[in-house]
């Protein structure tokens, strides 16, 4: 028998339709509105000018509710 000490990587990402999403974190702003930003955002600098979305602006499915 082989000494097979390889990692095995298998992408599946096609079976989903989508690649992943770039990192990625959820913040909550002085007036309690939940914001999804990029990972290395600046807190106290305007959260709309850097291109994070307002949660209760977007649409998120209910899950069958």
């Amino acid at each position: 028998m082989e000494n097979d000490t390889q990692v095995r990587i298998d992408d599946y990402t096609y079976l989903y339709g989508h690649t992943p999403t770039r990192p990625i974190k959820y913040l909550r702003d002085k007036d309690g509105y939940g914001w999804l930003c990029d990972k290395d955002v600046e807190l106290f600098k305007d959260l709309r000018e850097q291109g994070c979305w307002r949660c209760d602006e977007m649409a998120f499915p209910a899950g069958g509710r």
